[in-house]
């Protein structure tokens, strides 16, 4: 049976142990800081352990999409097993958190060279928000040095919540 919960700090220090680089692990932590500021880091777990992961930001960290739509925004979703339906339990959980946090809409960013996600997506009832965003991110070693800096350009997808 796959449960979604916010991560706990025993989570976090088990997947850090089992990352295999620096980078990694400090991006697990970053992942935690960011849930004791407010936002959420979810894990799905089965039987076998955590299966998947995903943070929930209470708004958009594309300062274009929070001034335009000011949504909730799941960043960072990954399923460990394909298929599964690890993917959108963590995303129905992401709304549903989002809905409790008074959120009147939900989105995220979608590489363009990822149409199988954006299908999911759109399955879900994401659309597009005429909007395309450049995601930047770095993986930093233990230390913080900037080991790799990333900038993807993304569509950008919204879903309405129930209020």
């Amino acid at each position: 049976m796959l449960e979604i919960r916010p991560a706990t700090r025993q989570d976090v220090d088990r997947l850090v142990d089992a990352a295999g680089s620096p980078a990694q692990r400090a991006h697990l932590e970053s992942r935690w800081v960011e849930q004791e500021r407010g936002d959420a880091f979810l894990l799905a777990h089965d039987e076998s352990g955590i299966v998947g992961q995903t943070s929930l930001l209470r708004t958009s960290k594309y300062a274009e999409v929070a001034a335009a739509h000011d949504p909730a925004e799941i960043n960072g979703l990954h399923a460990y097993v394909q298929g599964a339906g690890v993917g959108s339990a963590l995303i129905a959980a992401a709304e549903e958190l989002a809905g409790a946090w008074g959120r009147g809409a939900i989105g995220l960013a979608v590489g363009l060279d990822n149409p199988g996600a954006t299908r999911l997506y759109a399955r879900l009832g994401y659309q597009p928000a005429q909007l395309r965003v450049i995601d930047e991110w770095t993986e930093v070693d233990a230390d913080g040095t900037v080991l790799v800096a990333h900038r993807d350009p993304c569509d950008y997808l919204l879903k309405p919540l129930p209020q």
